[in-house]
């Protein structure tokens, strides 16, 4: 898509005409029909004219078309800006949370593993008269 068509797309947006979109910027009777049909360029001068008339359109997206059409003002930007930030807050203290609880709950597993080991190391001492079976006995006997 070409600047003349994006600006025809902003001017459908404020539904304004052609031809008050024309006077406001300075541009004679037509110029901009023209251009569109033909899909003219537009020249630094014109974009200029139109950056200073209508303050809320975004110039890089008229040029690339790149991100919105209309510019934000500084107060809702830092709105946008705290509400992501909230959220985010929100979100990392939430699954802050979760993490904590899972190594807690790590914690706990291991402790009852090695509770466990004790537990059948006394076992099999009583039953075999074998010495206790260790974490690292049992890796031992697993590589052998």
């Amino acid at each position: 898509m070409k600047p003349i068509e994006r600006i025809a797309l902003f001017i459908h947006f404020k539904k304004i005409t052609p031809h008050a979109f024309e006077q406001k910027i300075d541009l004679s009777n037509g110029y901009f029909s023209k251009q569109l049909k033909h899909l003219g360029s537009v020249g630094s001068d014109i974009l200029i004219r139109i950056h200073h008339a209508y303050s809320d359109l975004d110039i890089l997206w008229v040029l690339l078309g790149e991100g919105q059409m209309l510019k934000h003002s500084e107060q809702e930007s830092q709105q946008i800006d705290d509400i992501i930030l909230e959220d985010f807050t929100n979100k990392y203290t939430s699954e802050n949370k979760k993490l904590k609880k899972l190594e807690n709950d790590f914690d706990k597993l291991q402790t009852s593993l090695s509770d466990k080991e004790k537990i059948i190391g006394l076992y099999e001492f009583m039953l075999n008269g074998n010495p206790p079976i260790t974490s690292s006995s049992v890796v031992k006997r697993m590589d052998a």
